[in-house]
């Protein structure tokens, strides 16, 4: 697989995971965040503390995440296209 179709490929999962994630498709971000307490229940469960859990991040932030990620998606896919023009 030549180098530029390779970035274009991951560029492409990146902006499709991101994009899911950051305009909240099927309340994607809403159940990344219930994942996570979920898992910070079971960790608590497992060690034996039962102190409430620390939020790491919102639904908000994984929202703003999603962004960032599509966003590298994009310039993946911007970088293939330029590498296929120029016959790099």
């Amino acid at each position: 697989m030549p180098f530029p179709l390779f970035l274009m490929v991951f560029g492409v999962t990146a902006m499709t995971g991101g994009g899911w994630v950051a305009f909240d498709v099927r309340g994607a971000s809403a159940a990344l965040e219930a994942h996570q307490q979920r898992n910070h229940e079971l960790r608590a469960a497992a060690a034996g503390t039962f102190d409430p859990p620390d939020k790491w991040i919102t639904a908000r932030g994984f929202r703003v995440v999603g962004a960032v990620v599509g966003l590298c998606g994009v310039i993946l896919v911007l970088a293939g296209v330029a590498e296929l023009l120029t016959g790099g």
